[in-house]
């Protein structure tokens, strides 16, 4: 709002160093905020994002989280526009190109499931055999999430869920754990394979929750944790698709119950992809390619709402 102490949010360099130190004021402190432990890498361009919503502040590097204030249930909402400078008038610039600089402002939080999809487990259920909870409607593009929290290992196949319409072989996903490991064997049938999938080298860590993402779209087969890419198979230009409604196990009847707990487990049909190049309504782009940084260099100003995102590479 043009004072040094008046940060919504601003963002700098630590010392000798290109690891940033991220600022944000809320009711009770003009000055906290979080610092990633990452440092950018020099010479290329990254993508860094500030999401200020949720009762939070979260910080995420091409997408991926990296850092996490849990404070922000309050924060500094102004009621004059502020200023953008790149960079302010108070500190030297940094050593460093910006572009691509959006402000979007973020509506009131509803928490509910979007359209198109299906609520299969809310609460938390330990895994036993032949457990059914419920039936959907398949199609041929979709989304599949759960939280998953292992507790252990067994020995040969221990199913996790698997969405069938009514025999072993009908697989739309599966997933179950490797003997005596906690990695994940996802299947999903598509023409000329029942048996076909996606098998993540990454581990699911022991006694903490983890949230699976599988979707079947676009001809491929991406699996994500925590929002992270962790396996892709681009055989699913055509999928599986019944016309019957399929039933949801956890675990299934023809393997033993997976060691782990499962809960939030979601099935949301996908329709056919759009590709958007436009912003999304309410946003203000203030930079759009890239600019050298500088002391006192203004922008722009843009409107302050209580959540926020600001996005720049």
């Amino acid at each position: 709002t043009g004072r040094n102490r008046s940060r919504l949010p601003g963002v700098w360099f630590f010392s000798r160093t290109s690891r940033l130190h991220i600022r944000a004021g809320r009711r009770g402190s003009w000055n906290d905020g979080c610092d990633p432990r990452k440092h950018l890498p020099r010479h290329r361009t990254t993508k860094v994002t500030i999401r200020v919503a949720y009762g939070r502040m979260d910080v995420f590097y091409n997408r991926r989280l990296v850092c996490r204030s849990r404070n922000y249930r309050h924060p500094t909402v102004p009621k004059k526009r502020v200023k953008v400078y790149v960079s302010d008038p108070w500190y030297p610039r940094a050593s460093a190109r910006v572009g691509q600089v959006v402000y979007r402002p973020l509506g009131r939080v509803v928490r509910r499931i979007r359209r198109g999809a299906k609520l299969m487990v809310r609460r938390t259920k330990p895994l036993r055999r032949n457990k059914y909870v419920g039936a959907v409607r398949a199609a041929k593009s979709y989304k599949v999430s759960f939280n998953i929290k292992p507790w252990g290992t067994g020995h040969g196949w221990r199913n996790v869920l698997h969405f069938t319409t009514g025999r072993n072989r009908s697989r739309l996903p599966g997933v179950w754990f490797f003997s005596r490991t906690s990695r994940l064997h996802i299947r999903a049938g598509r023409r000329g394979s029942w048996n076909d999938g996606c098998d993540p080298r990454k581990h699911l860590p022991r006694h903490r929750t983890t949230k699976v993402t599988i979707r079947v779209a676009h001809g491929r087969m991406d699996v994500f944790y925590n929002r992270r890419l962790v396996c892709r198979n681009r055989k699913y230009r055509h999928p599986t698709a019944p016309k019957q409604r399929v039933k949801l196990y956890v675990g299934g009847p023809w393997h033993p119950g997976a060691p782990a707990h499962v809960s939030q487990v979601v099935y949301r049909r996908l329709g056919r992809a759009v590709r958007r190049t436009r912003g999304r309504p309410g946003s203000k782009k203030v930079v759009g390619g890239m600019v050298r940084v500088r002391r006192n260099r203004l922008i722009g100003t843009v409107r302050a709402v209580k959540s926020y995102q600001v996005s720049f590479n």
